[in-house]
């Protein structure tokens, strides 16, 4: 087993960060004052409890495997990364200060630790280590990848449709353009094709798209998630933009993650995490190029 002391250090780093942000936040302490429209400061609220109950705890958990050189460590510490950058851009940018706000040294150093972070976990995440798995487990990993894409996509289909015809962006929208399209580029300039590209590459038996779906995976089990609890508590708070079918969308999507997220990750605790070669001859060039 590898140790990884840097990467240890830096997801119990990370993990710690989110903890106190959220804390400092309206969640709890309100000492972090954001200028949201009422609708963001629920949706903050939901984001920060996911950060504090679910995204934290892994990260740390990460840290702590990873220092003991556990093949899951970097596997598991992708996702808080990832996540960590894709929150603290938003909250960077999306409350479009006229100031420069106290919390302004913590979410630029945790913006960059969580990217520094999300490098090193890729770095360290071995193939060799990841579960064995035959061909059609992987062919059904890609189908659900997709179909995680396709919702994704289905997020946004209205809304270019809109832009297409010239219409003006949702009220909703428009009470923090800043956070809207920051949101808009990150789904659709990077998470939509990384997920599309893992699933083809986990489909067509490839080494690199296992990783990758290993990877993003951890980074779908919060989001999901996270948008979910920002739904709930629109519609606890009687929010004016709430809606009770998309909560019930988003939660029936953040359970089909995490049940998904616990099936593929339950083999990194098994003994046996040498992988096996795809069926086929371009499995055995995939694993000619590995060894």
């Amino acid at each position: 087993m590898r140790t990884h002391r840097w990467l240890g250090v830096g997801l119990i780093t990370l993990g710690a960060g989110l903890i106190v942000s959220a804390i400092l936040g309206p969640l709890v302490l309100g000492v972090v004052d954001y200028p949201l429209s009422e609708s963001l400061m629920n949706q903050t609220l939901g984001l920060d409890a996911v950060s504090l109950v679910l995204v934290a705890p892994v990260s740390v958990l990460a840290g702590a495997l990873a220092l003991r050189g556990h093949p899951a460590g970097p596997v598991l510490g992708f996702g808080p990364a990832a996540y960590g950058w894709y929150m603290l851009l938003q909250f960077v940018v999306g409350p479009e200060y006229v100031y420069y706000p106290g919390a302004l040294p913590l979410h630029l150093g945790l913006f960059v630790l969580s990217g520094a972070v999300a490098v090193g976990t890729w770095r360290a995440i071995r193939i060799e280590e990841l579960p064995p798995a035959t061909r059609r487990a992987d062919r059904l990993r890609g189908v659900l990848l997709l179909a995680f894409s396709g919702f994704l996509l289905s997020r946004y289909v209205p809304l270019v449709a809109d832009a297409l015809r010239g219409e003006g962006l949702s009220p909703e929208a428009l009470e923090g353009v800043t956070m809207f399209w920051s949101i808009f580029l990150l789904d659709l300039g990077i998470v939509l094709p990384a997920t599309i590209a893992a699933a083809a590459g986990v489909i067509a038996g490839t080494f690199w798209g296992r990783k990758a779906m290993y990877a993003l995976v951890g980074w779908w089990t919060f989001v999901p998630a996270s948008v979910a609890a920002m739904a709930i508590v629109m519609a606890a708070n009687d929010d004016p933009n709430a809606s009770a079918g998309q909560a019930a969308v988003f939660v029936v999507v953040a359970v089909v993650v995490l049940a998904f997220a616990a099936a593929l990750y339950r083999g990194l605790f098994r003994a046996d995490r040498v992988v096996s070669a795809p069926e086929g001859g371009a499995g055995q060039r995939h694993l000619a190029r590995v060894g």
